[in-house]
């Protein structure tokens, strides 16, 4: 599904956008930390400070209402002819810490960031991708200093 240049752009990023949208289909977007499992992408419901429990954010909601979603990950730089993005739409689904792929992609989220080394992702439900269509534009390498 990814060209190799798509697959190294996504392994090294930091930050994605995750798109989706409940069932009358009013968007909603979110920075999200993610990992590439196999063919599939990963994203915590993690323990930063949020105001509702995993199942009632919005993000969880809509994917449960409406499944189809989409990932763009992207960097920005000054100099425009260094941009570049991939964008991944597909299916998504909750992946709850009971299921076999649960333990893969905690181990692959952990492995990706540092910061995850204290978290209790094992109790807590992942969104898991399948992507449908793999998209990329201009630059995928990610000049110093870009976002």
């Amino acid at each position: 599904m990814f060209q190799d240049r798509e697959r190294r752009y996504i392994e090294t990023a930091r930050i994605g956008r995750l798109a989706t949208a409940d069932s009358e289909g009013r968007p909603h977007a979110v920075p999200v930390c993610f990992a590439l499992v196999d063919e599939q992408i990963v994203t915590p419901i993690d323990e930063k400070p949020q105001r509702v429990g995993p199942d009632a954010l919005r993000r969880t909601r809509n994917v449960r209402e409406n499944p189809r979603v989409a990932l763009i990950v992207d960097h920005y730089t000054e100099e425009w002819t260094q941009l570049g993005w991939v964008q991944v739409r597909g299916t998504a689904t909750r992946c709850a810490p009971s299921e076999e792929p649960h333990s893969h992609g905690v181990a692959a989220l952990r492995e990706k960031y540092d910061q995850y080394a204290d978290h209790t992702l094992e109790d807590r439900p992942l969104i898991r991708i399948t992507p449908g269509t793999v998209r990329s534009w201009g630059r995928l390498e990610r000049p110093n200093g870009s976002c």
